[in-house]
């Protein structure tokens, strides 16, 4: 395996307001970073992810803690290793949970219960798909299965539109 660079972003956050903790963690989170000791969060490095720190970084700061940021190389292989099967696990899990939520709304939408709601469901779907795909950085293996599921939903709406859209023309012909 090649060595990757990585980003650590060392990092206290005051206690109070534990709103800001609470903030800190769901930036990272929403970065899909991964912790390689409590207080020292590391993504992969990308022009994305260099980006999305340093601004994390200054509103840190601007919190009143403290913030380092700092490039990283593992000098074990068996330690690199375990940090990029633990991202390809946090991919596995969310594409794991966006399938199952993506199943559910097939299903929701194959018994034609409430019109609008599906449609706010699917660009949830959508826009959740588009974020842990972009945080995917080791390729979990998920992918693939995801986008047959979600060819499998957009076959799903385009009949039941079909569906819809026969009911409503036979309507007008009454």
């Amino acid at each position: 395996m090649a060595q990757i660079i990585w980003l650590a972003l060392g990092y206290n956050v005051p206690v109070n307001p534990s709103k800001n903790r609470v903030y800190v963690w769901r930036k990272l989170k929403e970065f899909g970073a991964g912790y390689f000791r409590p207080g020292v969060a590391i993504l992969p490095k990308t022009i994305e992810s260099a980006a999305q720190l340093r601004v994390l970084s200054q509103k840190i700061r601007d919190m009143g803690g403290e913030a380092v940021l700092a490039e990283l190389r593992f000098l074990e292989e068996k330690d690199e290793a375990r940090t990029v099967h633990m991202f390809r696990e946090q991919s596995r899990d969310e594409y794991l949970e966006l399938m199952k939520d993506c199943a559910n709304l097939m299903s929701s939408i194959r018994k034609n219960i409430s019109g609008g709601h599906e449609t706010d469901s699917v660009r949830k779907v959508m826009r959740r798909y588009g974020k842990v795909k972009s945080r995917d950085y080791f390729g979990s293996g998920q992918s693939g299965e995801m986008v047959g599921l979600l060819d499998e939903l957009a076959g799903d709406i385009a009949h039941s539109a079909s569906e819809l859209a026969g009911q409503l023309r036979a309507l007008l012909m009454d």
